[in-house]
């Protein structure tokens, strides 16, 4: 019979868990700064959250060596033929910002055409998130697509037709291009007056940056369910 772990003995194996994100074989230098920066961070997160059920966060506490070691390998390599620069020390995308929000620079026409041709499962695409406060643009993955109704769901934000209208009237679902994608993955944020300080990427969405393949601009979930 197996032996029954006790609260201590789950503590500990998770503490283990934790543990061995900042060990990879002895690896140093980029690698360990990005981890620990991404621990760091998503921790932050985890101590503002209120109304978490305690299994819950324990699923997520578990899981973080994984995903952590997961985008912090995507970043390195995506750095190798990236044009952004990959700020190891806060885990971090850079690139110029410019002064107003980037558009798509197509008809509503155009972009339904494009999407009815590309829209994929897996594929990483840009939506434009505007409030009263602020405007950026987030990445997200599409999960499912529903041609007849021209229409797609994100992993995140839902349903949003080709032409670019959501279920929540903030977003706007975009056609990607480099201005627009660079930047979402630099977090790029502007407000009435102007550019404003960059958001910091949540975990999802760096590893959606490292799917990202700039030369020819195909967009691929690489990320494991």
């Amino acid at each position: 019979m197996a032996k029954r772990l006790t609260a201590d003995d789950r503590k500990s194996t998770l503490a283990n868990q934790q543990a061995d994100i900042f060990q990879p074989l002895a690896q140093q230098g980029d690698f360990a700064e990005l981890c620990s920066a991404l621990y760091e961070r998503e921790l932050q997160q985890l101590s503002q959250v209120d109304d978490m059920p305690v299994a819950a966060l324990q699923r997520r506490l578990a899981s973080l060596p994984h995903y952590i070691r997961h985008a912090a390998h995507g970043c390195l390599n995506a750095a190798k033929q990236s044009p952004l620069k990959l700020d190891v020390q806060n885990a971090s995308w850079q690139a110029p910002q410019p002064t107003k929000v980037p558009s798509s620079g197509t008809s509503a026409e155009k972009q339904v055409s494009w999407f009815s041709k590309h829209a994929a499962l897996g594929l990483v695409v840009p939506v434009l998130y505007r409030t009263p406060e602020f405007t950026t643009i987030m990445l997200d993955s599409i999960d499912r697509v529903d041609t007849d109704k021209q229409r797609l769901r994100l992993n995140y934000r839902g349903w949003l037709d080709f032409a670019g209208q959501g279920e929540h009237a903030e977003d706007t679902l975009l056609k990607p291009n480099k201005r627009i994608m660079t930047a979402a993955c630099c977090g790029h944020q502007w407000n009435h007056k102007g550019r404003i300080n960059p958001r910091t990427l949540m975990l999802r969405e760096l590893l959606l940056v490292a799917t990202l393949d700039w030369k020819k601009f195909q967009m691929a979930l690489r990320i494991a369910h």
